[in-house]
């Protein structure tokens, strides 16, 4: 008996999927640059360098591809604009991966992945048909500095809030668009010029939900406000208070977060 359930364990064994055993040891640092997903992860950080996204989406599973077709235009420069500003340059790529790069293939999946002090690099294949497909990435995650936080008297004379009073201005005065055009980041701009009409509708009037009013704004930022600032990215946090009504019967209180980019030494509305 003990020797036919060993037969029977062994071909039990043998029945089972091949991506169940079929796990190696990671790669590192140059192999990974030979490997055939080296290859495939290098040309998808070239083409979204070089802008060719539908190229770079070529190179994506079936499943991601049909959906990329039924994208909009606008959704697709939005998309495309965001991979970008998450891929490293190609430079980057192969300096990381070859400094720290590790490529973990386990039957037809892959992961690339890598840890250095500049910052954090992952990427993810399926094997389709044969065939090695990015299904992830690539997604570099730079380390930022610790944040620093500004409130009180200094937060009051801060840069950053003579921008945040003016734009809040805009949107509350259902001058959005201009608000954005003045006031926003470079990305905050395209963003805003790639959406249809009706979704600016919604987002004008959500802003102005949303957002509090100049006098509640200096009230808030003088109660506790505090900007949080990490290198060139900030965020101001605010307290927004919403009174009762006729229909409400209690007031409420909601914390705003409000998100800046530094560019070129002057400091915009991130989104």
């Amino acid at each position: 008996m003990p020797k036919l359930l060993t037969v029977l364990t062994l071909v039990a064994l043998s029945l089972l999927p091949a991506t169940v055993t079929a796990q190696t040891a990671p790669l590192k640092g140059d192999a990974i640059l030979k490997h055939p997903i080296g290859l495939l992860a290098v040309k998808a950080t070239d083409l979204i360098a070089a802008d060719q996204i539908d190229a770079y989406q070529a190179l994506r599973t079936k499943e991601d591809q049909n959906e990329w077709k039924k994208a909009s235009a606008a959704e697709k420069q939005q998309s495309g604009r965001r991979l970008k500003e998450n891929a490293p340059t190609p430079a980057v790529f192969a300096d990381i991966v070859r400094k720290a790069g590790e490529l973990t293939i386990n039957g037809d999946t892959a992961v690339l992945g890598a840890s250095t002090p500049a910052g954090l690099l992952r990427q993810v294949f399926s094997r389709e048909g044969g065939a090695w497909r990015v299904s992830f990435g690539p997604y570099f995650e730079p380390t930022r500095p610790p944040a620093v936080r500004v409130e009180g008297p200094a937060l009051t004379n801060h840069p950053a809030i003579a921008v945040v009073l003016q734009y809040v201005d805009l949107v509350q005065a259902n001058k959005t668009e201009e608000a954005i055009t003045r006031f926003g980041s470079t990305n905050a701009q395209a963003d805003w010029k790639a959406q249809p009409a009706s979704e600016k509708r919604e987002s004008a009037a959500f802003r102005k939900r949303i957002l509090p009013t100049r006098a509640d704004l200096t009230r808030s930022i003088a109660a506790g406000g505090v900007l949080l600032v990490e290198g060139d990215h900030a965020t101001l946090n605010v307290i927004k208070m919403d009174p009762a009504t006729a229909t409400k019967s209690t007031g409420s209180s909601t914390t705003v977060a409000i998100p800046l980019a530094l560019e070129n030494g002057t400091w915009k509305i991130a989104q």
